[in-house]
């Protein structure tokens, strides 16, 4: 059979062993791109080719890979929770060379497994076909158009590429005598939480094809909607106690409820999406979670340690990640209780992985048997028999990377000694261009490697980082940049940050240019980057850019909304947004990381500050940096449009 099927995955290491069980009597090439999954993807020997992402990239950019290494034209690309019926993929096979038309995409009819059991809301959503199918389609005519967008991040990445391809003629059509099986046991939680991320999705979608889903642009419509709040919930509680009866049978007017809540989260996930035209905000603390993690910790806190590790293990399993780093933690206690030190310094350190700023988890895990603490997060060596030598920690983020600079300055010309920067792999070509005479990568962020410092003679080991050490920090009333110099006992010259790119950055920023047909200081640049604060509306940027007269580059992250109307950057290095950002005419951004490495640079800027945000968050950019950096204007996020206009004209035309 001249067809390969794609199948990509990321933790679900059971349920695409099953996946590929169920296709492999076809004799078509079948290819599991296992995205960074841990542990990583091991099937049987059956002829399936794993193809391994080193680092999570996302599903979309897992199909291009799958896409790429396919050996026939004809791809299925298959969700790895799906298990095909024998004669699915024959039947979508033989449709498709009837058919003759390579701009057709087809796709199977998907029920529920009969083996599994099924829900109130599972039985309602076969019903109403709410199932994302595998599809099958010429590779050729798929990467002719861009294949699967990776930068577009959201669920909704198959119906995303349909709608672009339909653009250039894709047309598709089910088959409905070829049958594939859903497995997963859905309750009506499970369904509101899709609903709404589906929303979500929609505001991107609806972006980049305004025709998509007019809803989005009903703005009564969604007011109306928010307004029913109370009654969706209602409902949601009584079918929840309904299949917690363990009802089979849906009762009348249950079906008008299932459309009632299914509306409304839709059209709330769109309303949230929205406000900051498709940022997706942090997820919503689920109260099921909290009561579940409140009782494991009054488990432990009267030493009913089985059963509280029991209910620790089951936050972790709970889709709301917001208690997971403290779930972790508290089960690193409880093992350490048990005597258990290899699986408590285990969750210690995936509680770090979550959260690097866990302070408890932290120092949990440091305990150096040749440094004393001097104080929190300062050691010595009890025994410096040889020359001095520094090790400064800090991981990020961004803006406290770009603060150490001038700390480790004043460090290296204090001490006069060799000084070496820990740091993460994300910032450490960053933190190259620093005075530091050495960098040393390490993941995950926030673990301090005590036998490698022991091993290369540190005299001296700084961990400054405000991530590190919250609560001083919270303590001390102090800027970032000023709480880390006092934290390593000197005193700064300067508080601005030298940075000079280097030739491969650029060389980098140079392509970029030539890419979008830009010429030096013949654009402006921006970011939305936020660190969940309150912040100046991406909708702004939009309309400012239209108005503004000179192209607008946004410094984007992977998977971040692309804004109409803007030139998208995306993950691009630090050195080489810093470039782009020396070569534009003016910087607008958000109180975050990327304004501070808008500060190494000469170009005038502004930054949006949140008036009713926390003192430290507030400090300003013209505070810290006194008269060293002077062309800074300070706007509060209600600021309106044509304010900031009004002053990025003026510098322009000041500076042409």
């Amino acid at each position: 059979m001249k067809l390969t099927i794609v199948i990509p995955t990321h933790d679900r290491i059971s349920s695409v062993v099953e996946c590929v069980a169920a296709l492999e009597h076809n004799k078509a090439e079948i290819i599991v791109v296992d995205d960074a999954s841990q542990p990583p993807v091991v099937l049987p020997p059956n002829g399936a080719r794993v193809i391994r992402h080193l680092r999570y990239q996302g599903r979309s950019s897992a199909i291009n890979t799958g896409l790429k290494a396919a050996s026939h034209d004809l791809v299925l690309i298959m969700r790895d929770d799906l298990f095909a019926a024998p004669d699915m993929v024959l039947r979508l096979v033989d449709e498709f060379s009837r058919r003759n038309d390579p701009r057709v995409c087809l796709t199977p009819r998907v029920v529920w497994d009969p083996d599994v059991p099924l829900t109130l809301t599972m039985k309602w959503m076969e019903d109403h076909g709410k199932f994302q199918p595998p599809l099958l389609l010429s590779k050729t005519f798929l990467l002719a158009h861009g294949g699967y967008d990776e930068d577009f991040a959201q669920r909704s990445e198959d119906l995303e590429m349909q709608l672009r391809l339909k653009r250039h003629g894709l047309h598709t059509a089910c088959v409905e005598s070829a049958i594939g099986f859903q497995n997963d046991v859905l309750k009506v939680r499970d369904l509101i939480e899709r609903e709404f991320v589906d929303g979500v999705s929609a505001v991107f979608l609806h972006s980049r094809f305004p025709d998509f889903m007019p809803v989005v642009d009903d703005g009564e419509a969604l007011t109306r909607n928010e307004g029913h709040a109370a009654d969706a919930d209602t409902a949601v509680k009584e079918i929840a106690l309904l299949e917690q009866s363990g009802s089979t049978v849906l009762p009348g007017g249950a079906g008008e409820l299932y459309r009632h809540i299914s509306r409304h989260y839709f059209q709330h996930g769109i309303s949230e999406g929205l406000k900051d035209i498709g940022e997706l905000k942090s997820q919503r603390g689920n109260p099921g979670t909290i009561a579940i993690y409140r009782h494991a910790a009054h488990l432990e806190s009267i030493g009913e340690l089985d059963e509280a590790r029991r209910l620790f293990q089951l936050v972790l399993h709970r889709s709301n990640d917001g208690y997971w780093d403290a779930a972790e933690y508290h089960l690193g206690c409880i093992e350490s209780k048990f005597e258990n030190t290899r699986s408590a310094h285990f969750h210690f350190i995936e509680c770090l992985k979550l959260n690097p700023g866990h302070s408890k988890a932290r120092r949990a895990l440091n305990k150096p048997s040749v440094y004393r603490e001097i104080e929190t997060n300062v050691f010595e060596a009890i025994d410096q028999t040889g020359p001095a030598k520094i090790l400064f920690i800090a991981f990020g983020s961004l803006g406290h990377v770009v603060h150490a600079f001038p700390v480790i300055a004043a460090l290296r010309e204090k001490l006069h000694a060799e000084t070496v920067w820990l740091t993460s792999p994300q910032y450490a070509s960053l933190a190259r261009t620093s005075v530091a005479d050495s960098v040393r990568e390490s993941e995950p962020a926030g673990i301090i490697p005590w036998d490698w410092i022991q091993a290369n003679g540190f005299t001296h080991v700084f961990s400054p980082d405000p991530a590190a050490n919250l609560e001083d920090w919270s303590d001390s009333n102090l800027h970032a940049i000023d709480f880390m110099a006092r934290k390593c006992g000197v005193q700064l010259k300067t508080h601005k940050t030298g940075l000079e790119p280097g030739s491969a950055a650029l060389f980098e920023a140079e392509e970029f240019l030539r890419e979008h047909n830009l010429r030096r200081d013949g654009f402006i640049t921006a970011s939305c980057e936020t660190d969940g604060s309150r912040h100046w509306p991406r909708s702004n940027v939009m309309t400012l850019a239209q108005q503004a007269g000179v192209p607008t580059v946004v410094l984007l992250k992977r998977g971040d909304p692309v804004i109409p109307g803007t030139i998208a950057c995306i993950d691009k290095p630090f050195e080489v947004m810093a470039a782009l950002i020396r070569w534009s005419r003016f910087y607008l951004g958000a109180n975050s990381g990327i304004s501070w490495l808008a500060t190494t640079t000469p170009t005038p800027m502004a930054v949006f500050l949140d008036p009713a945000g926390p003192d430290r968050v507030q400090a300003g950019f013209r505070d810290v940096l006194a008269r060293e950096k002077t062309d800074i204007e300070e706007f509060d996020i209600y600021t309106g449009i044509p304010a900031v206009l009004e002053h990025i004209e003026r510098k322009i035309l000041i500076g042409a």
